[in-house]
């Protein structure tokens, strides 16, 4: 029996998922509102660049950007944008 468990350990690739989730609680999560912020300044400096807005032009095209999501996702920049 031990020799069975052995080879067991050995051979059986779900051994391999105890160490991905031994990996993975090594990580930090990132939050909602932090992803999409990051999302959100990568677009807004895409949009600078290429279309060389002004700062007030980037302001009006950010906050229709944000009415046009979802109000959860609203939510989520509000608060994102409090704890910054």
């Amino acid at each position: 029996m031990m020799l069975a468990v052995t080879q067991r350990c050995n051979t059986d690739d779900k051994t391999i998922c105890e160490l991905f989730f031994c990996l993975m609680d090594e990580l930090d999560d990132i939050t909602f509102s932090q992803s999409m912020r990051i999302i959100i300044d990568a677009l807004m400096d895409t949009v600078m660049e290429y279309f060389h807005i002004t700062e007030q032009q980037l302001e009006e095209f950010t906050a229709s950007f944000i009415q046009r999501l979802p109000k959860y996702m609203q939510k989520a920049l509000e608060c994102g944008s409090a704890a910054a």
